[in-house]
């Protein structure tokens, strides 16, 4: 009787390791396709947003050199600063840390859509 308890709880614990495996599978599979595709979108659209970014920037530093718009750069530099806290980083990595799977495919993905011809 006790061994037959035991062998149950062996396939319990190989059913529950499949299915976390299949997760995993899962989670990897959704975040390769979903990064190849948005590398793919990225590589395409990249140029034009950076060409558009870097218009916006002139614009911007045009209008402040010539004095029609002030900028307060004290104010820009502690918002990049409050954007890094550290408090708030360390929770984005715990959050993360759940999601790591997906993340990783998404990483792989992203590189392999960026590097398609």
């Amino acid at each position: 009787m006790f061994l037959r308890n035991e062998k149950r709880f062996d396939r319990v614990k190989t059913v529950t390791s499949i299915e976390s495996l299949a997760i995993l599978a899962n989670m990897l599979i959704i975040g390769g396709v979903g990064g190849y595709f948005m590398g793919y979108l990225l590589k395409r659209t990249a140029k034009i947003l950076l060409i558009g970014f870097g218009i916006l920037v002139f614009s911007l530093a045009s209008l402040a050199f010539i004095g029609t718009i002030n900028v307060d750069y004290e104010g820009l530099a502690t918002g990049v600063t409050n954007l890094f806290n550290p408090q708030q980083l360390s929770m984005i990595l715990q959050t993360m840390a759940g999601y790591l799977p997906l993340i990783a495919g998404f990483a792989v993905g992203l590189l392999l859509g960026i590097g398609r011809r």
